[in-house]
């Protein structure tokens, strides 16, 4: 389509592609805070899971490490209560029964004065027998420990002189109040913490134990390294004799990325701004095209009252100066005949160039190009010179004025041409819709408790169709549209008169009944 001038097309599509600019950033911030929200939920829901999967390690672990402890307790009281090793072969049949289901336990060992003297079972623990702690430098600092503090005491995982790793619980034995030696409890560190590694259901988690050091950083004993990443992991304390454990358990699959989920965000963003360009994409066009078809008829009209101003009232006046001059004898006396058919189309000259005058007068209006000079002026004259414009009008239609003025002396700011012409108006309407032989009252007064005066217009005509007054002051209206109306005009005459008031700062309202109409215009006082 042709746009015309003035038509502006770049424009709205430069707002629109910015538009979507900023709906793509805000569309993309609102989808990356989404995939961070989610991941975030997904995050704290494998932390919430670690925690409850950490206990259930826990608990474990200290079950496989409780029945060496328990049996290590039993041991040392039944020892206090045989004094010690008198009666070695009973020892070794209590330690044959309480082990015959412990499968974690490697052996017993007794070591009066830290000697081991009797260990069970024997097969397999040869070299331990005779072991003096205070000639092992690997083991006598524990040992030394638990003889100050009296305290039991888990050490481990420790290489075996036997072979193999194991976790040692020492349990010191006090007998009649002095140190008699101890019971130590050699668990089997690949069966009570191997099942760290080979428990089936742990298999998707890292584990790992530490033992916490005395001012220093803890120190792996078992399980393999951990992911130095963001993965979540959870760590949890497990207080044993002597020693404090930290398990430590993560997830061996990373959070996952909210990638599938990112995408399918951003393809419906993608589609909601191609939806959202296509709609209004038509919506400008259709809007251009409006302004296209507007500009069209402007310049239509532009055109139509070029033409109206300049081949029609242009000889319209050549003609009304002709006939005015064959009517006032310019070319001699006319026969009566001929100076009635002068006197008709003199008139009708004259009707027609006040209709084209109506018609530049609301284009003007229309477009706010109408210029008023707007000087002082006495009310009173300004009535006095339209009802003495209009004497002749209302005297053919046998109509006489009723004109009440008690404020003569009333000034007001107008533009008297423009004025007068409302004035016309509304008196010509007046005269028009009265009978033959009623009054049109003109009269003047202060509006109640504010700065206008009042002129009122009043006739006695039949009134205003009550379906009809809300259409009294539009362009092109009136209530008898039919070829056959009683009255002419274009209807525009109360809406050129309402645009003129309104622009010398007054306003224009109407009351009408079935014994008449009147028009009551409000014109600002001039303050002298």
């Amino acid at each position: 389509m042709r746009w015309p001038l003035g038509v502006t097309v770049g424009q709205p599509f430069r707002r629109l592609a910015a538009g979507l600019l900023l709906l793509a950033v805000l569309g993309a911030l609102i989808v990356e805070i989404m995939a961070w929200q989610l991941r975030s939920l997904e995050r704290e829901e494998i932390e919430n899971d670690l925690i409850i999967r950490s206990s259930d390690v826990r608990s474990a672990l200290e079950t496989r490490l409780r029945d060496g402890i328990y049996l290590t307790r039993g041991l040392v009281s039944f020892l206090k209560s045989q004094q010690g090793l008198r009666q070695p072969e009973a020892l070794e049949r209590w330690m044959a029964s309480m082990l015959a289901d412990a499968t974690d336990i490697r052996n017993i060992g007794i070591a009066p004065n830290n000697r081991i003297e009797l260990i069970y079972p024997l097969e397999g623990n040869e070299a331990a027998l005779g072991l003096d702690y205070r000639e092992s430098p690997q083991q006598w600092a524990a040992v030394k420990h638990m003889m100050e503090t009296r305290e039991p005491m888990l050490a481990g995982p420790l290489q075996l002189i036997q072979g193999s790793t194991a976790l040692i619980y020492r349990a010191p034995v006090i007998m009649d109040g002095e140190y008699w030696g101890l019971v130590s409890t050699v668990m089997s560190a690949d069966r009570v913490l191997g099942m760290l590694d080979t428990e089936q259901r742990w298999q998707d988690l890292r584990i790992q134990l530490q033992r916490e050091q005395v001012g220093g950083e803890p120190i792996a004993i078992w399980g393999g390294e951990l992911i130095d990443d963001d993965q979540p992991r959870h760590m949890m304390r497990i207080h044993l004799p002597g020693v404090i454990w930290r398990l430590v358990v993560q997830n061996r699959k990373p959070v996952r990325e909210a990638s599938t989920l990112r995408l399918a965000l951003y393809a419906v963003l993608v589609l909601v701004l191609l939806l959202i360009a296509y709609v209004r994409c038509n919506g400008i066009r259709q809007q251009l095209e409006r302004e296209a078809m507007w500009a069209e008829n402007e310049r239509l009209k532009t055109d139509f009252i070029s033409t109206i101003n300049h081949e029609l009232r242009t000889p319209l006046t050549s003609i009304l100066g002709t006939l005015g001059l064959l009517d006032g004898g310019a070319t001699g006396v006319l026969p009566d005949k001929a100076h009635g058919m002068v006197s008709v189309a003199r008139r009708n000259a004259e009707h027609l160039l006040r209709l084209i005058n109506d018609l530049l007068d609301i284009d003007k209006l229309a477009a706010g190009q109408l210029m008023l000079d707007m000087q002082p002026h006495r009310l009173d004259s300004l009535l006095q010179a339209a009802m003495e414009e209009n004497h002749g009008f209302a005297s053919r239609q046998q109509i006489s004025w009723v004109y009440d003025n008690p404020h003569p002396e009333a000034w007001v700011r107008v533009d008297a041409t423009r004025f007068r012409q409302v004035l016309d108006n509304l008196l010509s309407n007046a005269v028009k819709f009265s009978p033959v032989g009623a009054t049109v009252s003109i009269s003047v007064y202060a509006e109640d408790g504010g700065g206008s005066w009042c002129v009122a217009v009043a006739d006695q005509g039949e009134g205003i169709a009550p379906e009809f007054q809300p259409r009294v002051f539009e362009r092109f209206t009136q209530a008898d549209g039919s070829s056959r109306r009683k009255t002419g005009g274009t209807g525009l005459g109360l809406a050129i008169a309402r645009g003129l008031i309104q622009q010398m700062g007054g306003e224009i309202d109407f009351v009408s009944s079935s014994r008449g109409t009147c028009f009551t215009l409000h014109i600002p006082k001039l303050v002298n």
